[in-house]
């Protein structure tokens, strides 16, 4: 029980780790795509981050989705591997003689 817990962990932990990376470069695309100079003000940026989101809509969901199954993938191999840390699987007792 212990490890599917942490594996729950971890793939919480492995999913929120993908998706910020997944923001930044998506982030980096959209700031490139709106031009040298950027968005102005807030608005502006925001008005350009939506355009873009309704522009590529199906891409994004699919990247996503990608992004989760990347991080169930990574947890369960991990957590079965006993990889990751709290899975690793007990040492079976020195039998005392």
């Amino acid at each position: 029980m212990k490890r599917v817990l942490f594996g729950i962990l971890w793939f919480i932990v492995f999913f929120i780790v993908l998706y910020i990376i997944y923001s930044v470069v998506l982030g980096v695309i959209v700031a490139r795509a709106t031009g040298a100079h950027g968005p102005v003000n807030y608005q502006e940026g925001l008005q350009a981050g939506m355009a873009f989101a309704q522009a590529h809509a199906h891409a994004l969901a699919v990247w996503r989705l990608a992004v989760l199954i990347i991080a169930i993938v990574l947890a369960v191999v991990g957590s079965v591997k006993g990889v990751l840390p709290g899975t690793r699987k007990k040492l079976p007792a020195a039998a005392s003689e």
